[in-house]
C-alpha cells in the first residue's frame, strides 16, 4: 500500500510538471492559430456584383489572375457597355477555360469575351452545383441584353414616351377631380355650418364649428393622400415603360404592393382584437349605466343603500364609475392592436413613469378631496371658516374647495390644506338647532351679574337676524382674579350673514352698556383695596334688571 501511494504521488508530480512546461507552448500555438485565422479572414476579398441595365448578372467572389472581384465587375461592366448594337443579336456562348490557375466558365457574345465565372464564385447557399450557377448567370445576362436591345430600338422609346404623356394626362385629370371634390365638400360643410349658426337659439357652447373644422382637416388629409398615391402610381407606370428604368419601377411597385399587403394583413389580424375590445367596451358601459342608475335612485330617494348618505352619493358614483372603467380598460388592453409592440410598451412605461413622478401632489389632493367629501364637514352653500378664510362654500372640486369671502373675493384652498385645517361650519345641520353668534365681555366684580345678563339680552334683541326663539343664552364662563367673563350666544336665521350680525351685536352691546353706565373693562389692582369691591344687595336688581329678573319675586 505504501508503494502504491508513493507511485500515485510520483505520477501526480510528473503531470503537474508537464502542465507547467507545456502550458505556455499551447497558449502560443493557440495565439498563432488565431492570428492566422484572422489574417486569412482579412485577406478574403469582398464580393462584387455585376449589374447591367440595372439588372443583377452575377456576384464575383474570387481573385482571378490577380484581379479582385471589384476589378472583375468593373471590367465586365465596361465590356458590356461598349458592345455594339450588331453584337447584341448574337447568341451567348460558354466554354471552360483556365486563367492564371483558376478554372471556370467564360461567357462570350460573338467575338466579344465578356467575363469568366470561376468555380470559387459559386455561393453554396444559393447554387447547389456550379452548372446551376452558370445557368442562372446565363439567364440573367440574357435578360439584361434583351433590355439593352429594347432600349436601342427607338420605336420602344417612342411608345414609352407616348404612354408617359397619356399617363400624365390621366394623372392631371385625377388630381383635378380630387381638388374639385375637396373644394365642393369644404363649401358644402361651410354652408351647413352657416345654416346651423343662423338656426341656433341657445347661447351655450356649440361643438358644430369644431366638428366642421375637424371634418375639413380630414378631407384635406384624404385629398393629399390620394394625390400622393396617384403621383406614386404614375411614377411606377412611367418607369416600367422604359427598359433601362424597368427594374426601378418594379421595385417601387413591389414596395407599394408589399406595403398594402402588410396593411391589409395587419388589419385582418386586428379584427378579432377590435371585436373583443368593442364587446368589453359595451359590457363595461352597460355595467356603468346600471350602477349610475342605482346611485341616481338613491340620490333621488327612490331607493336606499346602507352606508350611503345624500352628500356622498355623487362622489361614490364617480369613484365606482372610475373603477369600472379602469377594470374595463385593463381587460381590453391586451386586445388593442399594437399593444404588444415594443414601441407601445415603451411608451406606456414612459407615460407611467412620468405620471408616477409628477402626480404625487395630485394624488394627495385627490385623496384629501375624498376625505373632505366623506367626512361631510362641508357642503355647497355653507358659511364656514377654514384657517383664516371665512366665507360661503361655492364648490367642492376634485382638487380644491372654492370659497367666496365677505369681501367678494374668491379663494381657492387645496384639499390637502382643508384636511389639515380646523373647519368651523356656521351653518348648523343638526335638527332643532340653528346657527349662532357669540360675544364675550369681561366685567368687574362691582357690576351686578344680573344687570350684565339683562344688558346682554337687550343687545341681542336689538340686533337684526337674531332669533327670539330659542332665546339668547348668557353664560358666566369664568370667575377670574379681577373680573367675571360673560358670554352671549344668540341664534340667527341667516348663517351667511354671520360677520354682519356679529358686528351689529358688538355695536349694540357697546351701546347698551354705555346707556346704563357700566364700563366694559377688567380692572387690575396694584394693591389690595381698602374696602371690599362688592355689589351691595340693594343694587342687585339695578335697572334694567329690576323688572326682568325673576329672582326678585
Amino acid at each position: 500500500m505504501r508503494f502504491l501511494s508513493n507511485s500515485v504521488a510520483l505520477l501526480w508530480l510528473l503531470f503537474a510538471t508537464s502542465a507547467l512546461v507545456f502550458a505556455p507552448c499551447a497558449s502560443a500555438l493557440a495565439a498563432q492559430e488565431g492570428a492566422s485565422a484572422a489574417s486569412a479572414t482579412e485577406s478574403l476579398p469582398s464580393p462584387a456584383e455585376l449589374r447591367f441595365m440595372d439588372r443583377p448578372i452575377v456576384v464575383f467572389r474570387s481573385v482571378v489572375a490577380g484581379a479582385t472581384p471589384g476589378v472583375r465587375a468593373a471590367r465586365a461592366r465596361e465590356t458590356l457597355d461598349a458592345l455594339p448594337e450588331s453584337a447584341l443579336d448574337a447568341r451567348i456562348e460558354t466554354s471552360e477555360a483556365t486563367i492564371g490557375g483558376t478554372t471556370g466558365t467564360v461567357f462570350r457574345l460573338g467575338d466579344h469575351i465578356l467575363f469568366i465565372v470561376a468555380h470559387s464564385d459559386r455561393d453554396p447557399l444559393h447554387s447547389p452545383s456550379f452548372d446551376q450557377f452558370v445557368d442562372v448567370t446565363r439567364t440573367n445576362l440574357s435578360g439584361a441584353l434583351e433590355a439593352r436591345r429594347s432600349e436601342l430600338h427607338w420605336p420602344n422609346f417612342l411608345r414609352g414616351l407616348l404612354f408617359s404623356i397619356a399617363g400624365m394626362a390621366v394623372l392631371v385629370g385625377l388630381v383635378w377631380s380630387v381638388v374639385k371634390t375637396r373644394t365642393l365638400l369644404q363649401t358644402k360643410l361651410q354652408r351647413v355650418l352657416e345654416q346651423h349658426v343662423l338656426q341656433r337659439t341657445t347661447k351655450s357652447f356649440d361643438w358644430s364649428g369644431t366638428a366642421v373644422q375637424l371634418t375639413r382637416q380630414i378631407v384635406q388629409l384624404i385629398a393629399g393622400f390620394l394625390v400622393l398615391l396617384f403621383v406614386y402610381t404614375y411614377l411606377i407606370f412611367v418607369l416600367e415603360r422604359f427598359p433601362a428604368t424597368e427594374p426601378a419601377g418594379e421595385k417601387l411597385s413591389a414596395f407599394l404592393l408589399g406595403l398594402l399587403g402588410r396593411i391589409g394583413l395587419a388589419a385582418a389580424e386586428a379584427v378579432p382584437g377590435i371585436v373583443t375590445v368593442v364587446v368589453i367596451f359595451l359590457l363595461t358601459r352597460a355595467i356603468q349605466s346600471l350602477v349610475a342608475n342605482t346611485f341616481r335612485a338613491v340620490q333621488s330617494g327612490r331607493a336606499s343603500l346602507p352606508g350611503l348618505h345624500e352628500e356622498t352619493v355623487g362622489a361614490t358614483r364617480r369613484l365606482v364609475s372610475i373603477g369600472i372603467w379602469a377594470l374595463g380598460i385593463t381587460f381590453a388592453y391586451p386586445y388593442i392592436p399594437g399593444s404588444q409592440s415594443d414601441v407601445f410598451k415603451g411608451l406606456s412605461v414612459l407615460l407611467g413613469f412620468m405620471v408616477t413622478l409628477g402626480s404625487s401632489g395630485i394624488v394627495n389632493q385627490l385623496m384629501s378631496g375624498i376625505i373632505v367629501v366623506y367626512t361631510r364637514s362641508l357642503h355647497k352653500g355653507d358659511f364656514v371658516k377654514i384657517g383664516d378664510t371665512t366665507g360661503i362654500v361655492m364648490a367642492i372640486d376634485t382638487l380644491s374647495v372654492r370659497i367666496a369671502t365677505v369681501r367678494n373675493e374668491e379663494v381657492t384652498i387645496p384639499n390637502a390644506v382643508v384636511v389639515g385645517s380646523v373647519i368651523v361650519n356656521y351653518t348648523s345641520r343638526i335638527p332643532g338647532r340653528t346657527s349662532s353668534v357669540s360675544v364675550s365681555v369681561t366685567i368687574g366684580y362691582d357690576a351686578p351679574w344680573r344687570q350684565v345678563r339683562s344688558m346682554l339680552e337687550i343687545a341681542a334683541s336689538r340686533t337684526p337676524h337674531v332669533l327670539s326663539d330659542p332665546a339668547p343664552l348668557v353664560l358666566q364662563t369664568s370667575l377670574s382674579d379681577f373680573y367675571i367673563e360673560y358670554q352671549l350666544v344668540a341664534p340667527i336665521d341667516a348663517p351667511n350673514l354671520h360677520p354682519r350680525v356679529q358686528s351689529d351685536l358688538h355695536a349694540n352691546v357697546i351701546d347698551v352698556f354705555n346707556e346704563h353706565g357700566v364700563q366694559i373693562m377688567s380692572p387690575h389692582f396694584m394693591g389690595q383695596p381698602r374696602e371690599a369691591v362688592i355689589v351691595p344687595k340693594d343694587k342687585w336688581h339695578a335697572a334694567p334688571a329690576s323688572d326682568r329678573d325673576p329672582a326678585r319675586q
